[in-house]
């Protein structure tokens, strides 16, 4: 049985994810992307990780960045998702970032307002397919204003119901 590509993403549409914004800085310039695929991975030592279609030049630049931050958006923050995407412009998306000008401990920049973030050293680069899967050992992090999480499934984003 051949599982075709439409199938398999129609099936994994059924896990619910958080949306992130992962940024970087290479050569002086901001850079970032939204990824749905965050995970941690080990709390001693400290590792997480994404991953990044391989065509995504946001993520190639992570590797030879050797950094990257993980910003883990909150329900008001859409736009970003949105914007880091692809629905802007490279310009649009390095101004934004230069104008915000926060950064973590290795540069690369945290977005306020955001639920967390996370800045990591680049461990090591996987070769998985059709995409890179970065793993990153956390240097530092915040947790930020408590609110709802940014969520996506069934490829649209959602809202989580109050407790």
């Amino acid at each position: 049985m051949s599982l075709s590509a439409a199938e398999l993403r129609r099936v994994l549409g059924q896990f619910a994810t958080g949306v992130t914004v992962v940024t970087t800085r290479h050569e002086g310039v901001p850079q970032g992307m939204t990824a749905n695929s965050f995970t941690s991975v080990s709390l001693e030592p400290p590792l997480v990780l994404f991953c990044a279609d391989k065509r995504a030049r946001s993520g190639t630049i992570v590797g030879a960045a050797r950094c990257f931050a993980v910003n883990v958006l909150a329900e008001d923050q859409r736009h970003l998702s949105d914007l880091f995407a692809g629905k802007g412009t490279d310009a649009e998306r390095s101004a934004l970032l230069a104008e915000i000008g926060q950064t973590a401990v290795t540069g690369a920049p945290v977005l306020p307002g955001s639920l967390g973030w996370l800045d990591c050293r680049l461990e090591r680069a996987i070769d998985a397919g059709d995409h890179v899967v970065f793993l990153g050992e956390v240097v530092a992090a915040s947790t930020g204003d408590p609110s709802a999480p940014l969520l996506y499934f069934r490829g649209a984003y959602r809202h989580l119901e109050p407790a």
